[in-house]
């Protein structure tokens, strides 16, 4: 009997204590943690928007050597709480017209287009040169995290780096 008491006066698990503290540090390490970890969702936002816009232009390149006509990509900027847009367009029947194989898209709400300027478009000819552009594509919470998006006009090559 005695052997059945002691097991009884045995509690297993945690204290109220030891629980409020583990909280406490988990609380610590997200608060100092959470600034970083935003920093770098909208980083990610920002590599995400500069490749689609490249993926669009590769298509775009793409597309005018294999039809033999001309592509282009042609970008809308527009101001807060618009956000910037593109869309493929080919050259058919003396004007350019959307592409209906693929929908007109925009870009996140932290992300903007910065430069060349005004609304501008990239076209591509079927023997795969392009417009040079350089397009600069800049996250709006942190004016310094930027990329380019390089067109060359000789190859019609699309390339991406870190800066403007």
């Amino acid at each position: 009997m005695e052997i059945l008491k002691k097991k009884k006066n045995k509690q297993r698990g945690f204290t109220l204590a030891e629980l409020l503290i583990t909280i406490a540090l988990i609380a610590g390490m997200l608060a100092i943690g959470s600034p970083a970890i935003l920093r770098q969702l909208s980083h990610l936002r920002l590599t995400r928007a500069t490749r689609d816009i490249s993926v669009e232009l590769q298509a775009a390149r793409l597309k005018a050597i294999a039809q033999n006509i001309p592509y282009r990509v042609s970008f809308t900027l527009n101001s807060y709480p618009t956000s910037d847009t593109y869309r493929l367009q080919l050259f058919s029947g003396g004007s350019w017209q959307s592409d209906a194989t693929r929908a007109p898209r925009g870009l996140p709400d932290t992300v903007d287009i910065t430069s060349p300027g005004s609304n501008f478009q990239t076209e591509f000819k079927p023997n795969g040169t392009g417009t040079a552009v350089d397009i600069c594509v800049q996250n709006k919470k942190n004016s310094t995290d930027r990329m380019k998006i390089n067109v060359s006009s000789f190859t019609g090559r699309v390339s991406i780096q870190t800066g403007c």
